[in-house]
């Protein structure tokens, strides 16, 4: 996807970010446009092309961080196997470095861990958490160069959504991967009820409602992924789904209004009892059936 990067729509083109071909605008937003995918389905949003500004406070999400500590616990209980061990593990865009410290403590010293943050900010709390830690600043793409060796265990919670080009990424973060290492992501899942009744409200409005849709495709997210969006994108990559699984937002970790907050709280969770959730989670592996990346 190198040749057609700049085209992308999150760079004010019209190429799907996921898959490569071509999207269509379909919600607009007077700030920034909404475009779907009609090959794998996703959408994406134009919004940092045209500096939009976001209404996203992120008090909440950041310091009530160590309420995903389920989330977690799950995940390890997941990536636990008789062939998968964690000798290393990154975690990019590790915000004030929570994730990490749990990690710290459940792996033990003897495992070497690296995180990347691209907010100057979070930086300084991620490093102040884990002073045995190297955080590293800057943007992911740019940063990866930068790190030694090979990491068992890459971890994305709630960065994938924010990144302009994530078929790309995607790809060099394979390069950083061991043999048998896996890519965790946790990301905003388009097929979700709230972006769903979003966009169903404007195209039935005739675009007169456009509040629900800018509040559930926030500036600040770039790219919300199909399933389908999601197969493509690890094929090109040459990985594969190994497991996958659908959770929400923690109510503590949402801003706006107590009446918002608790409406959307509700519905999430009715959704999860349905085999559905606003966030869909993937660890992704090596596909052997495919020529795998070379190390390097």
């Amino acid at each position: 996807m190198a040749h057609i990067d700049e085209a992308l729509t999150t760079r004010g083109g019209d190429v799907c970010p996921v898959c490569g071909e071509v999207a269509t605008a379909r919600i607009e937003l007077h700030e920034y446009r909404l475009f779907e995918c009609m090959r794998c389905h996703s959408w994406s949003s134009d919004a940092l092309y045209r500096n939009a500004e976001t209404s996203f406070v992120p008090d909440n999400y950041f310091s009530n961080a160590d309420s995903d500590l389920d989330k977690w616990d799950d995940l390890s209980r997941r990536l636990a196997s008789p062939g998968h061990s964690n000798r290393a593990a990154l975690d990019v865009g590790c915000g004030t470095g929570a994730y990490l410290a749990h990690l710290r403590e459940r792996l033990g010293p003897e495992c070497r861990l690296a995180g990347i943050e691209l907010e100057s900010d979070r930086v300084v709390q991620a490093r102040s958490r884990n002073p045995d830690v190297e955080i590293f600043e800057g943007d992911a793409r740019a940063t990866l160069p930068e790190l030694d060796g090979y990491f068992d265990l890459v971890t994305l919670w709630d960065v994938f959504e924010h990144v302009d080009s994530p078929a790309v990424l995607l790809k060099d973060l394979v390069d950083v991967l061991s043999e048998d290492g896996v890519i965790y992501i946790q990301t905003i899942h388009e097929q979700s009820i709230l972006p769903s009744v979003g966009r169903l409200l404007y195209q039935w409005t005739g675009g007169r409602l456009r509040y629900p849709a800018a509040r559930t495709h926030e500036a600040h997210h770039l790219v919300f992924f199909s399933r389908l969006g999601i197969d493509l994108l690890a094929a090109a990559a040459g990985l594969r789904v190994r497991d996958m699984w659908f959770d929400r937002l923690s109510r503590d970790r949402m801003d706006g209004s107590a009446i918002v907050t608790a409406v959307s709280s509700l519905v999430l969770a009715l959704e999860n009892a349905f085999g559905n959730g606003l966030f869909i989670n993937l660890i992704l592996e090596r596909d052997p059936s495919r020529d795998t990346p070379s190390l390097r």
